[in-house]
């Protein structure tokens, strides 16, 4: 993944569809945001708003990051007005810092067609709370019925 994009927009776009308000979502317990850069464009997706901006694209790809990270250190950079970013297979090239993926907990996609739309961390967790959710309802379910009943019940399709 090789792009190069505007500065300024770039980290007014992040402000935007940025996560990680508040101080307890923000470091390394913040959330991630999906970076997609095809064609030409760039396109920033958080958990709730996305937005695109015009970039040049030498090499598309997806990238699921921590968006405070990338705040950070696109703040570390001055005097700059376009930004170059270069994702290996095993680290992130931005200015002369280099973020190795696997300790920044980022993941790289090469093909944008076959990444998916959120980080699989997300998708686990919210499949985990539709479970517990769909748990509560059968319990809460099971309290309007007479004990005694659903105790026979139980018994009934024990003997069957």
């Amino acid at each position: 993944m090789l792009f190069v994009v505007d500065k300024p927009k770039f980290q007014r776009t992040i402000a935007i569809v940025r996560d990680d308000r508040t101080k307890k979502t923000q470091g390394s317990s913040g959330p991630f945001m999906r970076m997609e850069v095809h064609d030409s464009y760039l396109k920033l997706d958080g958990l709730e708003v996305s937005a695109t901006i015009p970039a040049t694209v030498y090499e598309s790809g997806v990238l699921f990051l921590k968006v405070t990270v990338l705040r950070r250190l696109l703040q570390t950079i001055k005097g700059e007005k376009f930004v170059t970013i270069q994702v290996t297979a095993d680290e992130l090239l931005l200015d002369r810092v280099r973020l190795h993926l696997e300790s920044s907990e980022m993941l790289l996609y090469a093909d944008p067609t076959t990444a998916p739309q959120k980080h699989p961390s997300v998708s686990l967790a919210e499949s985990e709370h539709k479970t517990e959710h769909h748990g509560e309802r059968e319990d809460r379910q099971m309290l309007l019925w007479d004990e005694t009943e659903i105790e026979k019940k139980k018994d009934g399709m024990s003997d069957q």
